[in-house]
């Protein structure tokens, strides 16, 4: 077995479940056609018994499951795991990403974020994913819960995103902690570009204290506009 047939049944065993364009925008985004490459090499591993597939989505693509997969691969909550999915793809292609957990028990709150995610753009995130739309009521329910866990004391300065439907009337300034209702990550492409120019300038700055090297220096800060100051890397930690 190739490496990366391995990288993608370690990505598989992390997200649950992942699309053909998930999978070629984690694993084959170097390739010159990655939604080719990653087609062929999908049809090699369920051929070879390593995946299986849920293939009976009307004019969807197929969702690609580790064999045997640890969800029924008709679960109801299929729609979900691929919206939080993208989710970090999406946060990824902007931005690198320390580590990220599904489902995950906090100690000492009484919620689980549908992705707890460390690192990104300097910040950790609770992050709550919908695919349908919560009622106002709803929403504050939810969150009511991460107040209590502030109220305790136990906040790190956490940032609560809400990917999805978004609902109008529901007010985020309500609660003492950032709350930010987005319909998908692209949607933050004003607050990524500042943070962006801050590291920029603060990498400029380091460098007029120290390294007088014109091409290293021009190289690195390339580097530093396009992946925020951090190696950009798709493949998943585990946990």
């Amino acid at each position: 077995m190739k490496p990366r047939d391995l990288e993608i049944l370690k990505s598989l065993e992390k997200f649950k479940c992942l699309t053909r364009d998930q999978i070629a925008a984690i694993h084959f985004n170097k390739n010159a056609r990655p939604h080719i490459s990653a087609n062929q090499v999908l049809k090699r591993l369920r051929r070879d018994n390593y995946i299986t597939a849920n293939t009976d989505r009307s004019f969807q693509q197929y969702i690609y499951f580790n064999n045997p997969s640890p969800i029924k691969l008709d679960s109801q909550k299929l729609d979900h795991y691929l919206l939080m999915n993208q989710t970090i793809i999406d946060m990824m292609q902007y931005s690198p990403i320390t580590e990220f957990h599904f489902e995950t028990s906090i100690p000492d709150a009484d919620f689980i974020p549908d992705i707890n995610v460390k690192g990104w753009l300097d910040n950790d995130w609770f992050i709550e994913c919908q695919n349908s739309l919560y009622t106002t009521k709803q929403l504050y329910s939810k969150l009511d819960r991460y107040k209590s866990y502030f109220d305790k004391g136990y906040w790190n300065n956490e940032k609560v995103l809400i990917i999805g439907k978004v609902n109008l009337k529901f007010d985020t300034d309500d609660y003492p902690f950032k709350v930010k209702q987005v319909r998908g990550i692209e949607d933050l492409s004003d607050v990524i570009k500042r943070f962006k120019e801050v590291k920029l300038q603060e990498f400029k700055e380091k460098v007029r204290g120290g390294n007088n090297s014109t091409v290293s220096n021009n190289n690195e800060v390339s580097r530093v506009v396009k992946s925020g100051g951090k190696k950009i890397n798709f493949v998943p930690k585990s946990g």
